[in-house]
């Protein structure tokens, strides 16, 4: 679920998301078997992380009943990791994870200290 849901942000955001979006809204409208449902979850996904969240949720509700659903939500998701990572790092703290303290992710960084302490090196 955190995969799908960090993609439907990220497809909510840019020029580079539209075509993920696209392939969304498809997924969405099969999912609510009813446009005008699938346009509205659609909506507040893309102005609401919560609405983000009950789309993720939904999708996958239906796709439990609905094999070919799951195989295109699979196949949605690799491509838009595949786009993605491209322009752009989507990190995820998914499962059983505790955090205690900060998360810190990223891409492409340089040196980084943590912690507060001086360099003793530098």
């Amino acid at each position: 679920m955190s995969v799908l849901l960090g993609l439907i942000v990220k497809a909510a955001a840019g020029e580079a998301g539209k075509n993920a979006w696209k392939g969304l809204a498809q997924l969405a409208r099969r999912a609510f078997g009813e446009n005008e449902q699938a346009e509205r979850a659609l909506q507040r996904a893309q102005d609401d992380p919560d609405g983000a969240v009950d789309l993720a949720g939904q999708l996958i509700g239906s796709a439990a009943t609905d094999p070919d659903l799951a195989d295109l939500i699979r196949t949605w998701i690799g491509r838009t990791q595949h786009a993605a990572t491209d322009e752009a790092v989507i990190n995820t703290i998914s499962g059983q994870a505790q955090i205690h303290g900060h998360a810190v992710q990223a891409r492409d960084i340089g040196s980084v200290q943590l912690g507060g302490r001086d360099n003793p090196a530098g």
